[in-house]
């Protein structure tokens, strides 16, 4: 014969609770939601200014060891990511074309570019296709002789066309060649503050 002791209520969550769950959940993930997409901007941005500091120390290194002058370029007016590099006299050992990453519209990134003669201060943000387009050359020493002259670029803001109010950041190339990337709301006295 069967025993009947004490039942005990069964544990579990009711429809109210999960209910209060879902709805607090659903506040949290609305508040966080802009906070997500401006982190996600951000990303694409410093992956747009590494891979274009790497371009151009890849421009650098194959001026130094082609011993011939190398040129990257950069094409787009409307400031849309994409690059060229060649050599500037064409040869056996230097061909037109060496590298290139095609112009592509797959995100809001853009460049805008600037010579030393005309560089605003770094509290400025040059526009999407400013100075575009625009080129920059590597002499067989590792040196960019054109930037010192003022005709090359020298500066090349990186921001996001969908968002103003995402970080900018600045790839900066001086005439010993030497390429930087830096952030213009760094706090002074960061080494990633563009000085």
């Amino acid at each position: 014969m069967l025993s009947q002791g004490p039942r005990t209520r069964a544990a579990g969550i009711t429809l109210i609770e999960s209910l209060i769950a879902l709805a607090i959940s659903a506040i949290v993930l609305a508040a966080g939601a802009p906070a997500f997409g401006r982190w996600i901007r951000d990303l694409e941005i410093r992956r747009s200014a590494a891979a274009l500091s790497a371009a151009l120390q890849i421009a650098r290194a194959e001026a130094v060891a082609r011993n011939a002058e190398v040129r990257l370029s950069l094409s787009d007016a409307a400031g849309r990511t994409g690059w060229r590099l060649s050599c500037v006299r064409v040869s056996p050992q230097c061909p037109d074309t060496l590298r290139r990453q095609t112009i592509g519209d797959e995100g809001g990134v853009r460049w805008g570019a600037s010579v030393p003669t005309t560089m605003p201060g770094f509290d400025t943000a040059l526009t999407a296709g400013a100075g575009l387009p625009a080129r920059i050359s590597f002499n067989a020493l590792g040196a960019a002789p054109d930037v010192a002259a003022g005709t090359a670029v020298a500066r090349i803001d990186v921001t996001h066309a969908d968002d103003p109010q995402a970080r900018r950041l600045i790839v900066q190339v001086a005439a010993q060649g030497v390429v930087r990337v830096c952030d213009p709301a760094a706090a002074t006295g960061r080494p990633e503050r563009c000085e």
